[in-house]
């Protein structure tokens, strides 16, 4: 990976486009048209972390030497996002992501028909419509107030959104004058472990209740680019729309995680998103249960409320918007102690000077169930899209 970070991966980017049509021309290929020219949209963010030893970590009281227990500026990270609308109903879609300005992932690899409105079929990779995360914290959405994801996406589900596989039906249909239905349907690869060195069901069965909470971050190792079984897991999300800005509704996904198909996943969320010129709202509580080899069939959960207020529009900056989160998670609920069960609340500012640009800062005070975490921190962000 280069080190001088965005700069060479957006001309690297370029390069292989470049190269690739003039190639094309060269030999004469038959494939690609003038008129299929790509858009290109950009979204930089640079962060600064001073968070406790213990935030940030794989279990409630163990902490991650990169991110907590000191001050750190973390490298540029940034999405490109590459589209081309081949006729009025195709499209064709690539993103990718500058993890950290460490390595690069395919977060978007994906074509899209969409003939009606109420039926769009996509096939590739792209987001698993479980809880809102291409909604609600994915990077340029509104509804992303705090530069730190809330535990339902950080320990639950994968702050750095889950990606699969497979093939994606979605569409919207208009049930009244006012009132709109959408809807989100997938079948993917599904949570495996098919990039791993080992059997994830045997490092779902390591750990008791005494020693650590080994149930958290059931996905940093579940999320597989391929398969390793035949499942294929059906996710479905629902929501109704009865009025502009206002959104909620659930999504239900279940699925086989093992080579023999005997360890299963299963994801129920319900949200609910609200948007206007001043407010934004979010609010969400989704559980999971896993069966583990030693443990029997485990459940975690957590649910937060979120909200911003825009002032000062278009007086001296663009906006200026008090921001501020609720969250409460149960890790383990299976354990009668609740000792890893803990509430916290998030303070902030979001301020954009300009439009396209945004600084976020915020601060996060834990409460745990028995010995004091340290875990409490500030976190601060700008945000450039383009």
């Amino acid at each position: 990976m280069c080190k001088k970070g965005l700069v060479c991966f957006l001309g690297l980017i370029l390069g292989l486009l470049t190269s690739a049509s003039v190639t094309a021309q060269e030999e004469g290929l038959e494939y690609g048209f003038k008129s299929a020219l790509p858009e290109m949209h950009v979204f930089i963010t640079n962060q600064f972390y001073n968070y406790g030893k213990a935030e940030f970590g794989r279990y409630a009281n163990e902490g991650d030497s990169k991110l907590a227990g000191h001050s750190v500026f973390i490298p540029m990270s940034g999405y490109i996002d590459i589209s081309s609308q081949l006729n009025p109903d195709i499209k064709a879609e690539a993103e990718f992501e500058l993890y950290r300005a460490e390595s690069v992932k395919i977060c978007k690899l994906r074509g899209v028909w969409s003939p009606k409105e109420w039926f769009n079929l996509s096939m590739g990779r792209d987001f698993v419509p479980i809880g809102t995360q291409d909604k609600s914290y994915y990077p340029p959405s509104r509804f992303r107030m705090f530069t730190v994801a809330p535990y339902l996406y950080r320990n639950v589900m994968r702050s750095s959104g889950w990606w699969d596989t497979g093939v994606f039906i979605s569409g919207k249909k208009q049930l009244t004058k006012q009132v709109t239905l959408l809807y989100n349907i997938s079948a993917t690869n599904g949570p495996g472990d098919s990039h791993q060195s080992f059997n994830l069901e045997d490092k779902m069965g390591i750990g008791t209740i005494t020693t650590n909470y080994m149930y958290e971050h059931f996905h940093s190792d579940a999320r597989q680019y391929l398969d390793n079984n035949g499942d294929k897991p059906i996710c479905v999300r629902l929501a109704l729309s009865p009025k502009e800005g206002l959104e909620f509704g659930g999504s239900h996904f279940k699925a086989k995680y093992d080579k023999e198909e005997k360890y299963g996943c299963d994801y129920t969320f319900y949200h609910l998103l609200y948007g206007s010129d001043k407010w934004d709202v979010a609010c969400e509580y989704g559980r999971i249960g896993i069966d583990t080899k030693n443990n029997g069939k485990i459940h975690q959960s957590s649910a937060y409320i979120a909200t911003s207020y825009k002032i000062l529009q278009e007086k001296y900056v663009h906006f200026l918007a008090p921001v501020i989160r609720y969250e409460i998670i149960d890790p383990w609920e299976e354990d009668t102690t609740d000792k890893a069960d803990r509430k916290s609340i998030s303070i902030g500012v979001n301020i954009s000077p300009v439009e396209h640009f945004l600084i976020r800062a915020a601060y996060q005070r834990t409460k745990e169930k028995g010995p004091e975490l340290k875990n409490n921190g500030v976190s601060v962000e700008t945000v450039f899209d383009f």
